[in-house]
């Protein structure tokens, strides 16, 4: 089990960490030692909820708004947390949209945001992350997140599918360029995690969805923060350019068929 020093005197940025995986995320980050920039883009009440609880733990935490899609945003994140805490040692590309539109019908503007923040953003986040790490001159870990989309589709996921599918081999090129820097990247895949939008789904159950997963159950935000600080501590120096399924065994298994 991790412990309160794990990421004791690391800095770490989260994107998109105002609701869902992100607060996960920034929970194992904070409870593991890591000073955290909450970043979020229009989740501003769930970001400063999470600070303000992380806080009374003793948690050093900044909330900082940004839209990935901007560079010049993504810049002054970066710069905020330098101001705020010095460096940044680990850079969570975490934000991301799933807005399901059908193939045949989707707009030219509905492709674009979805690639634009699923994959442009997390560009950008890595590039300006991975100038300052190697400007620091002792490494650092990026983490993107991935999806079981990246693996197999689904329909009305096209655009989805296509921003997961690009960043995992983003995050093997990403790796391979930043090695000689001694900066890993890696990605976590996530599967079925229960967020706040699951709740939008129409005859969303999550009895019936956990039926249909090897596991027996969904997952939680919980589920996949203990990996980030795994991928974040000194436990994870010679694994890079990997892409990790947190997925309850979804996709092991072939088709859909109930356990």
């Amino acid at each position: 089990m991790f412990t309160g020093d794990t990421l004791a005197g690391k800095v770490a940025v989260v994107t998109g960490s105002g609701t869902g995986i992100g607060v996960g995320i920034v929970e194992a980050l904070a409870g593991a030692g890591a000073a955290v920039v909450v970043s979020y883009n229009s989740s501003a009440a769930g970001a400063e909820e999470l600070a303000a609880r992380l806080g009374e733990r003793g948690a050093r935490i900044l909330v900082r708004q940004c839209d990935v899609r901007d560079y010049a945003q993504v810049e002054g994140l970066i710069a905020a947390a330098v101001e705020a805490f010095g460096r940044v040692d680990i850079m969570v590309n975490n934000s991301g949209i799933t807005e399901p539109h059908s193939l045949l019908e989707m707009t030219p503007d509905e492709w674009d945001k979805t690639l634009n923040i699923n994959l442009r953003g997390a560009f950008f986040c890595t590039q300006l992350a991975a100038r300052r790490m190697i400007a620091q001159g002792e490494g650092g870990r990026i983490i993107n997140l991935s999806s079981v989309h990246g693996f197999a589709a689904a329909p009305l996921h096209a655009h989805y599918e296509a921003s997961k599918g690009a960043i995992n081999l983003f995050t093997k090129a990403s790796a391979i360029e930043l090695a000689p820097h001694n900066i890993q990247v890696n990605a976590i895949a996530p599967g079925a995690i229960e967020v706040p939008r699951f709740f939008t789904f129409e005859g969303y159950d999550r009895e019936e969805w956990g039926e249909r997963i090897p596991a027996g159950r969904v997952g939680i935000p919980d589920d996949i923060g203990p990996l980030a600080v795994f991928l974040a501590s000194p436990l994870a120096s010679y694994i890079t350019g990997q892409i990790i399924w947190v997925d309850g065994g979804m996709t092991s298994r072939l088709g859909a068929a109930r356990r």
